[in-house]
């Protein structure tokens, strides 16, 4: 496989995860947003956990800096940069009233 064509194959893989978190309200797709496939596999199995979980609060993330700190704050959770503790802390100061949806995403996102 040629550079070219991994790296067509990576923007493609991107652009699904993107599209289907941007549906589930979770984060949009821009171009500071490089994560690994690890990362980007994980997250893509937490909209599907979410989805499928009636009594999740969606996470009211409106605009571009809302989107782009969640899935900062999720990557660094992720590469256990910060604790469960500290994302959740930070996600409530961020959005009030939301504990339990950032308890939610922290609980998943820290378990491999």
């Amino acid at each position: 496989m040629t550079q070219a064509s991994s790296h067509r194959i990576r923007r493609a893989a991107a652009g699904v995860l993107a599209a289907t978190t941007l549906a589930a309200g979770l984060l949009a797709s821009t171009a500071s947003m490089a994560a690994s496939p690890a990362f980007e596999a994980r997250m893509s199995a937490l909209i599907d956990h979410i989805k499928a979980d009636p009594s999740y609060k969606r996470i009211p993330l409106q605009t571009t800096n809302d989107r782009e700190w969640f899935y900062k704050e999720s990557e660094d959770l992720f590469e256990k940069k910060i604790t469960k503790e500290q994302f959740v802390a930070d996600g409530t100061k961020q959005f009030p009233g939301y504990e339990a949806s950032f308890a939610t995403v922290a609980d998943f996102m820290s378990t491999r």
